[in-house]
Parts: structure tokens; sequence; C-alpha cells
């Protein structure tokens, strides 16, 4: 009996090792997740949901955060409303050239985005941590075109150093509530996909909505009624 018990404990002792050994080892490879930045105060900052840019952002990047530095191929996504008219293409300039082009004639609906490029990244970057926000500005969008280009082998710093890493810029530009993302392909690593609230939100856009000049002319009218009745009580 007591031959069994110590062969059981061992058993257990061995398969305690072995799964605590194989998380260790998960741990390891895990890379920290990409995070959008551009250039000019106030522009890309993370506010937890996403990082919010007035206008198509210009040179803009990538950083790994918190580190340390890598290197792969970038591969740059265009997230655009689905129900807006967007260019045939991207043209990506800056440190690294390319032409973004649509990814498919089916917008990009459910799931996970990486699931939807065929790819297995990390971290997941679920549509509801997405489409929310562009649904705030845009609310007839139920999901996106997406446009993709890979920029080639391309080194990626960490935060403290982010003008090492590529600056590019976007033409034309893009519609409102679309986002900007990345992935880095590092080969036998894997692939690192942007941390949802990393990702470059556009807050407005050519097609961002402006008063009408009758609703304009309404509002004054209104205004101006509301200060003569103040008058009038006054009075």
């Amino acid at each position: 009996m007591r031959v069994k018990l110590n062969r059981f404990l061992i058993a257990v002792s061995a398969m305690t090792c072995i799964a605590l050994c194989t998380a260790v080892a998960f741990a390891d490879t895990v890379e920290d997740p990409l995070h959008g930045y551009c250039s000019g105060a106030g522009q890309c900052i993370d506010n937890g949901t996403n990082s919010p840019s007035t206008g198509t952002p210009t040179n803009f990047g990538f950083t790994i955060s918190p580190g340390p530095a890598t290197s792969g191929n970038l591969i740059l996504d265009i997230l655009t409303p689905n129900n807006e008219a967007a260019a045939a293409s991207y043209a990506i300039t800056g440190t690294l050239s390319g032409t973004a082009t649509l990814f498919s004639t089916t917008a990009w609906t459910s799931g996970d985005l990486a699931t939807y490029l065929g790819i297995a990244a990390s971290p997941a970057n679920p549509i509801g941590a997405f489409l929310p926000s562009t649904v705030g500005l845009d609310p007839g969008a139920s999901g996106f075109f997406v446009y993709q280009v890979n920029l080639g082998t391309t080194p990626i710093q960490g935060p403290s150093d982010p003008n090492i890493s590529p600056l590019l810029n976007i033409s034309p530009d893009l519609p409102l509530a679309s986002y900007i993302v990345g992935f880095l392909d590092e080969g036998a690593n894997g692939t690192i996909a942007t941390a949802n609230s990393g990702a470059i939100f556009v807050t407005k856009g050519p097609n961002t909505p402006v008063p009408e000049p009758s609703s304009l002319l309404l509002l004054g009218s209104s205004l101006a009624g509301l200060g003569a009745y103040r008058i009038r009580r006054r009075k």
C-alpha cells in the first residue's frame, strides 16, 4: 500500500512539474503587444479603449510595449466602416512604403481580426473591441472593410525610443471612425498583434457630419426667440 502511495505521489509531482514548466515556457514565448503612436501633442494616446487621432495621423507607427525591441515583417491593416465609400487603395509613405489594398470584398463583422485574416496572432482583436466606438461616431456601420499591406522587415522599438520605429503616412484621408492596426510576423516566434487599446482610432474624417445650413438657421432662430422671451419676462 505504501509503495502504491509513493508511486502516486511521484506521479502527481511529475505532472505538476510538467504543468509548471510548460506554463513558464509559454509565458517566456508570449510577446508584448504592439501599440500605435503618432507625432504631435495629444495624438494617439491610449485611453484604455483605443488611441484616438484627430484626423488621419501623420508620422505614425508602432512600438512594442513594454519591450524589448524586436523585428519582423510589419503588416499594416486599415479598418474602415463598411457603410462608407472608401478609396480603392491607400498609399503608405514614409520610412516604409507600399499600397494597402482591400483584403476581401466581404466585410469583417464578427469574431477576431486575426481569424478573419486567416492568421494566428496574439493578443486577440475581437470586433467588440472596435465596433462600439465606430458606431458611436458612425451609427450606420456594422463592421469594417479591411485594407492590408506587408511593409517588410523592420525593427520595432520600445515606447521610450519610438522614433527609430517606422514613421508612416496614409493617403487619401481615412473615413471617420476608421482604425489603424499592425501585426508583426516574427516567423518561428509567431505573430504579434496590436493591443486593443493601442489601435489608432480616427475621430475626424472627410465624412464627419456637419450641421446643414437650414439646421443652423433653425438653431439661430430658436436662440433668438429664447432671448426675446427672457427679455419680455424681465420687463
